[in-house]
């Protein structure tokens, strides 16, 4: 409806046609015409539209303007209902119960109403009380934009879906037209559902620190939040009573008991927890308007509110290090028929399912001590294969061969706001020390116990770097780095090319894990002397006690 109801009727001349000449026939050869529907761009689910013949005539040109003459009862209306309906509103109660269609052509164009008022939305509502089967239909899968419904004779019809439709759609609001060739918008709107994560670390309450992904460490408490809309038709409602988001998550993530609330439009807004049914089965959180209530008859929710729920998880040991990920993935389920009056089941359609996800990664190190092989040049070591390579560490500018050491215990530190704290518990009785579940950040790897008869290691210090997708739909690890490279810990990764030449795209997966080496030496065994030296001055001194023995005695025996 793109312009006003006396406009679109042009029946001021019309109906004079009609005083005029009185009712006629069309002809056989009259000329027909097409109604061009374009579905809105938020809806992609498939549809049946018909089109329902309300008032036939003639139609003419005159002055670039179509009119409708002779107007008769269209093929498609019970015209008793269509005025019955017609009297409920206070505009046409007057009208007659045997009124003829030009008389109620009449009456709605000196009702002078505008494109989408109320009166004609109330008008439209009158007429779909009234239509019986459409006189043509059309089939617009879900995957195209528009159809056409052809064939039509000159009249004025309503368009509105002949069936009920789900997934990813609504209804249409009814469309009433004058046809000769015209185009229509569908007047449906879908609400949208959108999931963000919290970035780690973030005190403030900016929703700009929300995002499609972030990194954590296991153990760590996440903030989640889902937003939904309604639909920019949502006045044209009766009843709005199906609003429903289930959000699942990943094994690696574990639902806070009682965490969840909703709230209306920000953050901080009005608490409206209590309007919803919230519970958790398995990996489902389901946050449900209860039974019994409508949105529409609540006058704080408009086309423009959102609808907020915010929550938290744990990441759990199960959580999955690397470009895996931890995902989470939320849908809403929503009323989708305007027209829905509240007897059976309401019709309802769902949204897409919006992704966002949760990094970890892991730093490994093995304990190994020096072979008695001799160490090597950068050239002998750039000759060796892969897996000759890993048996190697580099010590100044060589490298040298190592090979497994137990006994050790290693503890992690991180870095917390210029602190380092310990991550967990020290590792120790074995060889590879294995910290799940770390996220970006700076690290200090600290020998706690050292083997019997080593020298500790040194304290190695790392930074963990991590880049990922912050605002997608399919958010990806796309990043990671360890440094500085001295330090002897490397990445894992692998690349993958598809493609060949030009086209030729290579994607790099990361395990998530962090390794490297850490070189024992054993202590030190200081020089000494022994054999006949030693032997040697144990005569001499006991010779030495001898003398000074017989000199005491013989200076007593000559003072007697």
């Amino acid at each position: 409806m793109n312009k006003t109801f006396k406009k679109m009727l042009s029946l001021v001349i019309a109906l004079a046609m009609v005083m005029a000449m009185g009712l006629t026939a069309f002809a056989e050869d009259a000329p027909t015409y097409k109604i061009t529907i374009t579905k809105d761009s938020t809806d992609k689910a498939a549809h049946t539209y018909g089109a329902y013949q309300i008032f036939k005539g003639n139609l003419a040109e005159e002055n670039g303007k179509k009119t409708l003459s002779n107007i008769q009862w269209g093929d498609n209306v019970t015209s008793a209902t269509a005025i019955t309906e017609l009297q409920k509103i206070e505009a046409f109660s007057n009208l007659p119960a045997d009124a003829s269609a030009a008389t109620v052509a009449k009456a709605i164009a000196d009702a002078n109403l505008t494109n989408d008022s109320a009166g004609a939305k109330a008008i439209a509502d009158a007429f779909a009380a009234a239509v019986t089967s459409p006189k043509k239909t059309v089939d617009i899968a879900a995957g195209e934009t528009s159809g056409e419904i052809t064939g039509l004779a000159a009249g004025y019809y309503l368009v509105k879906d002949t069936a009920a439709v789900s997934g990813e759609g609504a209804s249409t609001r009814y469309i009433l037209k004058v046809v000769s060739n015209v185009s229509v918008t569908e007047k449906a709107n879908v609400p949208s559902v959108t999931k963000k994560v919290k970035e780690k670390n973030d005190t403030t309450n900016a929703t700009t620190n929300w995002q499609d992904a972030a990194d954590y460490d296991i153990g760590d408490e996440i903030d989640y939040k889902l937003e939904g809309t309604l639909p920019s038709e949502f006045a044209v409602f009766k009843k709005y009573t199906v609003y429903k988001f289930t959000d699942e998550l990943s094994a690696g993530l574990t639902y806070k008991a009682d965490s969840a609330k909703v709230v209306l439009n920000t953050e901080n807004g009005t608490d409206i927890t209590e309007l919803f049914d919230i519970s958790v089965s398995g990996q489902i959180l389901t946050v449900s308007l209860k039974n019994g209530k409508d949105l529409r008859a609540d006058n704080r929710f408009t086309k423009d509110s959102k609808i907020i729920v915010l929550y938290k998880a744990t990441l759990n040991e199960n959580a999955e290090r690397g470009s895996e990920g931890n995902p989470n993935e939320v849908e809403l389920e929503f009323s989708n028929n305007p027209y829905w009056n509240g007897e059976g089941t309401p019709d309802s359609g769902k949204t897409p399912k919006d992704k966002v996800i949760v990094f970890t990664y892991e730093i490994k190190a093995l304990k190994v001590e020096p072979t008695s092989d001799a160490a090597i040049t950068q050239k002998a070591y750039d000759a060796l294969t892969d897996t000759d390579k890993a048996k190697y560490v580099k010590v100044g500018e060589k490298y040298q061969k190592t090979q497994e050491l137990n006994g050790a215990g290693f503890t992690l530190y991180k870095n917390v706001n210029g602190t380092y704290e310990a991550v967990g518990k020290e590792i120790k009785n074995t060889t590879t020390f294995e910290f799940k579940g770390t996220d970006a950040g700076k690290y200090k790897l600290v020998e706690t116990t050292v083997p019997t008869g080593y020298n500790k290691a040194e304290d190695i210090e790392i930074e963990v770097t991590a880049t990922y997708d912050t605002d997608s739909a399919d958010p990806k690890l796309t990043g990671l780095r360890v440094t500085p490279e001295t330090a002897g810990f490397v990445v894992e990764s692998t690349n993958t090319t598809t493609g060949e030449g030009a086209d030729a795209v290579t994607t790099t997966t990361y395990s998530g894990v962090i390794s490297g080496k850490v070189l024992n030496q054993k202590g030190a065994t200081l020089p000494s002397t022994g054999g006949m030296g030693t032997t040697l001055f144990y005569v001499l001194g006991a010779v030495l006690v001898l003398g000074a023995g017989v000199v005491l005695i013989s200076r007593r025996r000559m003072e007697a």
